[in-house]
């Protein structure tokens, strides 16, 4: 079993993604994802504005941001958005303990994109939370004054 495999395998169980549901959407998921990458994040998401066209899936790697689609009329699975981590501009995210859940918005391809991000308990929300903060965060540096 390659690393993608494993480590998606662990992050869906994280997550608590069905197998059927990660079955549908794993071979868009492998097409734009390296076998030598390590997933960090796979999560169930929404488009927070009320138009929930379909089963999104979200995947984060080191270097990658994946989220494919699900349709609900037709069920058929396509990647909305495959990019670079370098790409992104603008990323934010807030996470609210009262509903649990994480809103991430970020800006790619000319255009800006939100996503919620559901956790079952608080300690996923946190989890979450760091996550995105390491993967987000800009490191800051240190300078040595002589």
């Amino acid at each position: 079993m390659d690393r993608f495999s494993s480590t998606l395998l662990s992050a869906a169980s994280e997550a608590g993604i069905a197998t059927i549901t990660l079955s549908r959407h794993v071979p868009n998921l492998r097409r734009n994802v390296r076998s030598d990458e390590s997933v960090v994040l796979l999560a169930h998401c929404v488009l927070p504005d009320g138009r929930l066209s379909g089963d999104h899936l979200m995947l984060l790697t080191g270097s990658r941001l994946v989220v494919t689609r699900q349709s609900k009329v037709l069920g058929r699975v396509r990647a909305d958005i495959d990019i670079e981590l370098s790409e992104l501009g603008e990323v934010r995210w807030n996470a609210d303990p009262t509903l649990p859940g994480v809103e991430l918005a970020f800006t790619a391809l000319g255009r800006w994109y939100r996503y919620w991000i559901d956790t079952r308990n608080d300690k996923q929300l946190w989890r979450l939370d760091a996550k995105l903060g390491t993967l987000f965060r800009k490191r800051r540096r240190t300078v040595a004054v002589a």
